[in-house]
């Protein structure tokens, strides 16, 4: 049976973040069989028309508001802007409500800090982008943040460091998958 891969996009992506994970869950299907493939999901942040921080254009699979089944998978990319941004308290309690019904959910790259700033982090083991890490460990102070990481498994939890990292972290899930 096919496994639903969703990741929680907004306007200033990083467009890696976007196009590298859901390349291998998409690529995938070229070597599986059609009953193992992934059916892919993009969910936006916020209404209107997204951008990636490299000012490409992007469209989501539906808002977050209409997002209410569970995952099989549930990632929020990353981007540039997370460092200062703050988004309406609404996604946060999606993100915790999302999270907890799917089988497994976690972040690219600083998609960490939306986590955190949701409460997904409190006690967990995590990565994220190096330059990121002193943030999020201020964030989240109960968090263990391991920054010299490509990726972490807390539970049900995965996280990724860098952009690139993102694409590691699918290459294991998928490696569990199948």
């Amino acid at each position: 049976m096919a496994q639903t891969v969703a990741l929680l996009i907004f306007s200033g992506v990083q467009s890696l973040d976007v196009s590298g994970p859901l390349d291998v869950f998409a690529e995938a299907a070229r070597f599986l069989p059609s009953a193992a493939h992934y059916r892919l999901e993009v969910i936006a942040a916020e209404a209107g028309p997204l951008s990636c921080s490299n000012g490409w254009p992007v469209q989501a699979h539906r808002h977050y508001r209409d997002a209410g089944q569970a995952y099989d998978l549930l990632l929020v990319a990353g981007g540039p802007a997370l460092v200062e941004r703050e988004f309406d308290p609404a996604l946060y309690a999606w993100l915790r409500e999302a999270s907890a019904r799917a089988a497994r959910f976690g972040s690219i790259c600083n998609g960490a800090l939306i986590l955190a700033r949701a409460g997904l982090l409190e006690g967990r083991r995590v990565t994220t982008h190096w330059n990121d890490a002193a943030l999020l460990g201020e964030l989240c102070p109960s968090a263990t943040v391991e920054p010299d990481r490509l990726f972490v498994r807390a539970g049900a939890l995965y996280s990724s460091a860098g952009v690139t990292a993102g694409i590691d972290l699918a290459l294991h899930l998928l490696a569990q998958d199948h």
